[in-house]
């Protein structure tokens, strides 16, 4: 958790940044692709951490381990459901980093607030049942 929320703190000032800045600027092209990569990652090894420890069912895909935290009630199911495709982002970050889509990174920049959600979520359902992770 503390490392998806310094991900979170590096990202949110850079939503400022106007996207023709953005689109010129390599460094900062830079920063914010590692740091959204890292955050999704933070998620989603949440994810498989709460799965494991409630001794659900392995999920079968990253897409799945979102879905999974809706279906034990730790985020709300719509939530889960909206969240699952940055699993796809995620993989597009890491994997086909020749061919990214920057309009598509600086969107998820602007849209970071749902893994601020997700963070909340979480926080929430430890303090509920005064679990660790």
């Amino acid at each position: 958790m503390s490392e998806l929320c310094e991900r979170l703190s590096r990202l949110a000032p850079l939503r400022a940044k106007p996207s023709e800045e953005f689109e010129q600027n390599p460094y900062l092209r830079d920063a914010v692709e590692r740091n959204l990569q890292v955050a999704v990652q933070c998620c989603l090894d949440i994810c498989h951490r709460i799965i494991a420890l409630e001794g659900a069912p392995k999920a079968v895909d990253q897409y799945g381990a979102i879905l999974a935290m809706g279906e034990l009630g730790v985020l709300p199911p719509d939530f889960a459901r909206s969240l699952a495709p940055i699993a796809g982002f995620r993989n597009i970050l890491v994997h086909e980093y020749v061919r990214i889509e920057w309009s598509r990174v600086y969107r998820s920049l602007q849209e970071i607030d749902a893994l601020q959600h997700f963070a909340d979520f979480i926080r929430g359902w430890l303090r509920e049942g005064n679990r660790k992770i």
